[in-house]
């Protein structure tokens, strides 16, 4: 990974939103409207910024919550997605509202109420603008790394002498 700070500029790419939403969803959340800055000194994010962002424009956008509610889910969002956890392709967030909760949850486990969202997308996408090319690496298959390399060349491949042939044979004085 780069070791480049992460701007405004990569929160739009990772969710989509124009720089006015991204604005408007930052201010709705505690944690970011709280941030002071100098002016013109452009806010630094973290990547679990990238991730907790991500979530929260999808919930927005694809599940059709008001801004608020999603926000209202992003204290509770940073902690859920805090710290290493075992790679699963079945990992997902459960989104319940009385009380406004979220839960990190396996695909076995038995859900009664409330909002399912598989992470595996979001993961992969964050992975995917922070490592490009290599996301596929954690999710699929990995790439051997071999190059090009010459095959039947005859100056790579020497042919055993014949045998039983007296004048193919190296005879030692």
């Amino acid at each position: 990974m780069s070791s480049r700070s992460l701007t405004m500029s990569d929160l739009l790419a990772i969710s989509g939103y124009s720089r006015d939403q991204m604005r408007g969803l930052l201010e709705a959340m505690p944690i970011y409207a709280s941030r002071n800055s100098q002016v013109r000194v452009a806010k630094q994010y973290t990547a679990q910024d990238l991730l907790v962002l991500r979530t929260c424009s999808q919930l927005e956008s694809r599940y059709g919550f008001q801004r608020s509610a999603a926000a209202g889910f992003s204290d509770a969002l940073r902690s859920v997605l805090s710290g290493p956890r075992p790679l699963s392709t079945t990992a997902r967030l459960l989104f319940t509202f009385e009380p406004l909760n979220v839960r990190y949850v396996e695909a076995t486990e038995a859900i009664e109420e409330g909002l399912l969202i598989p992470l595996a997308p979001i993961f992969h996408a964050v992975d995917e603008y922070l490592l490009p090319g290599h996301a596929r690496l954690i999710w699929g298959q990995r790439e051997l790394g071999f190059g090009p390399q010459r095959i039947n060349s005859a100056t790579d491949i020497q042919k055993p002498a014949a045998a039983g042939r007296p004048d193919q044979t190296r005879r030692t004085p």
